[in-house]
Order: structure tokens, then C-alpha cells, then sequence
């Protein structure tokens, strides 16, 4: 139960950063954003693992390999989708989208980690997916959703999903052969050289250094969101992967679109009706169950 706790936890931590990702998204590129995000986040995962575990990083080629494709695809490709789906569509409905993820970690861990679930299991987990659906969109979907303005937002939601579910079942994998602090900081640190790459090789690509560290508003949120949601969250997400099946941590997660509501609706003034109150309830009772798998 505590390692399900921790994934709760860091899943939580998570909630927090739509509070100022989605205000940025209309200030700066989500480049700009990620890019600057991944700068901080290195160097609290470096100190972090100076403090606290200065256990001799392993450099085998396998887990090292794994931890390169989780910061790659998970930290850098993922983050930088997840942000731009913000300019497109309402950030409520780019978390929901992102839990699609849960579906895909469960066919993934179960072809390619093996992992074999109750029907008890199934069961609690398509009552949590419905209850996120309904947290989400309280009154079903509208006609507005799908809009071609909002197709490019759901595109982008849905490819930070997958990139993220691979990223699941490789650090599960991964932690096998690597401590969770070190995996936080080999995420970072090769989310960081992708994203430096991808400003480096094309020239499209920007990142707006003068106007971010001339706001020191924007800085102090970028600040945030490596340290909080970043750091700690993936951290203690570890922490619990390291003991739990992928399948049941990625269900786990559904306290970041729980938490997200509530937190988007004190800080974004966005509303929660009845419904979304009745579904968050349902849903933290599935976590519950969920978790004693």
C-alpha cells in the first residue's frame, strides 16, 4: 500500500502544473517552456542524487539505453506535445486525453512485461477510466470538442499519451537494474540533450532566453514546475514503480486528472458541478481498490 501511496503522491504533485503551464502556453513556445523546465529539473535531480544517494552511477548499456528512451520520448517528446495541446483545447480536456495512457500501459505490460491482472482488476479499472471520463467532461462530449481548431490540441494530447505509456513500461523495466533517483536523473539529463538537439538541428525551432529571463514571474513558474510536479513528482512515482506492476501504477496516476479538477477550479476559475464531485468520489474509491491489487 505505501508504494501505491507514493505513485498517488507523485501523481498528485503532477496536478499542480497546468496552474502555470497553461497561462504560458499563450506568453512563450512550449519549446521555450519544456527546454527551460528540463534545465532546472537537471540540475535539482543532480543535486539530489549528490545529497541523498551518491551511490556510483551505473553506466551499463541496457538500463542506460532504457533510461535514454524514457527521457526522450517521456521527459522531452512527451512534455513538449502535452504543451502545445494547452493553445488548442481546454487543459481539462488535454488531461483527460492523456489518460488514455492507462490502456495503452496495460496492453503494454501485458505483451511485453508479462504482467497478469485479475478480473477483479478490469473490472475496478474501466469504473476509474469512466469516472476520470466524467471529471473531466461532466456533460459528455460537445460538438465543440471537435472543432479543427481543437483537432490539432487532441493530436497533440493523445501523442504525449503514448510517448508517455512506452515511457511507463521502459522505466519499469529499467528500475530493475537502476535506482529511482538515478532514473530521474538520467530522465532529465537525456530529455534535456533531446531537447537541445531538436534547437540545435532545426532551425525552425526557437526558444525565447531574453524574454523569460527578463520575467522573473515566468522564471519562478518554470522554477516550479522542474522542482514540483517535475522532480519530486516523478521521484516519488518511481519510488512506487519500483515495487508495483506498471498496470496498476498507470491506473494509480488518475489522481493527477482527480486532483487537476480541483486544482484548475481554485486557481483557473474553471467550475465543478455535481457530476464531476460524484466521479472524483467514485474515482478515488477505485484508486483505493485499485491500489490493493
Amino acid at each position: 500500500m505505501l508504494n501505491a501511496i507514493f505513485v498517488v503522491l507523485g501523481a498528485a504533485l503532477w496536478a499542480t502544473d497546468t496552474i502555470f503551464r497553461h497561462p504560458m502556453t499563450q506568453q512563450i513556445s512550449a519549446l521555450s517552456i519544456v527546454f527551460l523546465e528540463h534545465c532546472f529539473a537537471l540540475l535539482i535531480a543532480a543535486i539530489g542524487v549528490f545529497l541523498f544517494n551518491k551511490k556510483k552511477l551505473k553506466l551499463d548499456p541496457l538500463p542506460l539505453a532504457g533510461a535514454a528512451a524514457v527521457g526522450v520520448f517521456g521527459s522531452a517528446l512527451a512534455t513538449v506535445f502535452f504543451t502545445l495541446s494547452f493553445r488548442y483545447v481546454n487543459p481539462s480536456v488535454s488531461i483527460l486525453l492523456q489518460k488514455t495512457q492507462p490502456i495503452l500501459v496495460i496492453l503494454f505490460s501485458w505483451v511485453f512485461l508479462g504482467e497478469k491482472l485479475s478480473f477483479r482488476f478490469f473490472i475496478w479499472a474501466i469504473v476509474a477510466l469512466v469516472a476520470a471520463f466524467f471529471l473531466s467532461f461532466p456533460h459528455g462530449l460537445q460538438s465543440v470538442d471537435f472543432q479543427d481548431h481543437n483537432i490539432t490540441g487532441i493530436f497533440f494530447a493523445l501523442a504525449a499519451s503514448f510517448f508517455w505509456a512506452v515511457s511507463t513500461v521502459i522505466g519499469k523495466e529499467t528500475l530493475k537494474k537502476m535506482s529511482g533517483s538515478h532514473l530521474t536523473l538520467w530522465r532529465f539529463f537525456f530529455g534535456f540533450i533531446a531537447l537541445w538537439s531538436i534547437l540545435y538541428f532545426i532551425p525552425q525551432s526557437k526558444i525565447e532566453i531574453p524574454l523569460v529571463t527578463a520575467d522573473s514571474s515566468i522564471m519562478l513558474s518554470i522554477f516550479f514546475m522542474a522542482l514540483v510536479p517535475g522532480y519530486l513528482g516523478v521521484t516519488l512515482y518511481y519510488r512506487g514503480l519500483t515495487r508495483l506492476k506498471a498496470s496498476v501504477a498507470t491506473l494509480l496516476e488518475l489522481a493527477f486528472p482527480l486532483c487537476a479538477v480541483f486544482v484548475n477550479s481554485r486557481f483557473l476559475n474553471l467550475p465543478i458541478s455535481n457530476i464531476q464531485l460524484a466521479s472524483g468520489a467514485l474515482l478515488l474509491f477505485s484508486i483505493s481498490r485499485i491500489a490493493k491489487n
